[in-house]
C-alpha cells in the first residue's frame, strides 16, 4: 500500500494539466485497486474457468505494471507497446466472462451481469492503448479519450460487476425482482450509447446516460431499502456512502450530457472530473468494492 501511494504522488509525464494529471492517477487507480478487487469477487465456479481465473491472476501484476509505467513515457509506440499488456489481460478477463456465461447460460441475472462487467474491460483496454499512442480517432481530444479509459474501467467493468454482487444477496431476500432486472439493463445497456454518443450524436448520450442514471439510482434504492439490512453496520455505511455518491454523480452526468446535446454550458470537463469523476471512482465504486470484498464469502451462490 505504501508502495502505492507513493506511485500516486509521482508525476506522469504525458500529463500537461492537473486536471489530466488527476485523471491519470484514477486510471492507475483503477488498474491497481479496482480491477484487482473486481475480479477477487467473481471468482471461478468449475474447472474450465478455473484455468482461465488462475492464468488471470498471474497475468495482472505483471500486466499492471507495464501499464503504470507507460504513463511515464511520451506518448508513441513504446508507451503504446506497455499498455497492451492491459489490453491482452482485459482480452483473458473477456474469456472468462465469456466462459463463465457458456458454462452457466444467461441466469441468474445477477451472474450476467458480472458478466458483462468482465466483458466490458476489453473497451477499457482497447482506449487506453489508443490514448497511450497519442492517436486520436474519429476527431476525439486525448482529455475525450482518457475519459473513455476511466469511464470503462470503472462504469464499464465495475458498475456491473457491484450490481451482480447486490443480486447475489437480493436472491435471498424478498425483493421487486423487476426492479433489479430493470437496474441491471440500465446499467448493462447504457455503455454502447454512451459510446455512440461520443462518436454519432450528442442526443444519444443524452438517452445512454439517462438510462445508466436510471439503472444505478434503481440499484441505490434496492440497496439502502433490501441489500443494507442483511450486512454488518460497517457494510451498510459503505453501501450507504455508494448509494450517495452514484446517484450525486449520475446527475452530474446528466447534467454535462445535456448541456452537450444543447450546446449550453453547464459543467465543463475539468469540473467533470473533480466532482462526477472522483464521486463515482471513489465514493460509488471503491466503497462497493471494499465492502463485498470484506463480505464475499457469503455472498457467492452456491448453486453456480
Amino acid at each position: 500500500m505504501g508502495g502505492f501511494v507513493w506511485l500516486l504522488l509521482l508525476p506522469t509525464i504525458s500529463a500537461d494539466s492537473p486536471e489530466r494529471e488527476l485523471i491519470h492517477k484514477v486510471v492507475l487507480f483503477g488498474i491497481l485497486v479496482v480491477v484487482p478487487l473486481g475480479i477477487s469477487l467473481v471468482g471461478p465456479h468449475n474447472e474450465q474457468t478455473l484455468a482461465i481465473y488462475r492464468l488471470g491472476l498471474f497475468a495482472q501484476p505483471v500486466a499492471a505494471l507495464l501499464a503504470v509505467a507507460s504513463f511515464f513515457f511520451e506518448t508513441g509506440p513504446l508507451a503504446a507497446s506497455l499498455s497492451s499488456a492491459w489490453l491482452v489481460f482485459s482480452l483473458l478477463v473477456a474469456l472468462f466472462g465469456l466462459a463463465r456465461l457458456k458454462s452457466r447460460g444467461f441466469y441468474p441475472l445477477a451472474e450476467l451481469s458480472i458478466d458483462a462487467g468482465l466483458l466490458y474491460l476489453t473497451v477499457a483496454g482497447v482506449w487506453l492503448v489508443i490514448y497511450r499512442l497519442g492517436i486520436q480517432p474519429f476527431d476525439y481530444g486525448e482529455t475525450i479519450i482518457l475519459l473513455t479509459v476511466v469511464h470503462f474501467h470503472f462504469a464499464g467493468f465495475a458498475a456491473p460487476i457491484i450490481a451482480g454482487m447486490n443480486g447475489r444477496v437480493l436472491r435471498e431476500r424478498k425483493h421487486p425482482q423487476k426492479i433489479f432486472a430493470a437496474s441491471v439493463f440500465g446499467i448493462v445497456a447504457a455503455m454502447p450509447l454512451v459510446a455512440a454518443g461520443i462518436t454519432f450524436s450528442p442526443w444519444l448520450g443524452l438517452i445512454g446516460t439517462l438510462i445508466l442514471a436510471a439503472g444505478l439510482v434503481l440499484l441505490a434504492v434496492l440497496t439502502v431499502g433490501w441489500v443494507m439490512s442483511a450486512l454488518p453496520l460497517g457494510k451498510r455505511l459503505l453501501l450507504g456512502v455508494g448509494a450517495v455518491s452514484s446517484c450525486t454523480a449520475m446527475v452530474l452526468a446528466c447534467l454535462y450530457a445535456y448541456s452537450l446535446a444543447t450546446k449550453t454550458l453547464i459543467l465543463n470537463i475539468p469540473t467533470m472530473a473533480m466532482t462526477h469523476g472522483l464521486l463515482n471512482a471513489f465514493g460509488f465504486v471503491t466503497c462497493n468494492l471494499i465492502a463485498w470484498t470484506t463480505f464475499r464469502s457469503k455472498t457467492v451462490p452456491s448453486d453456480l
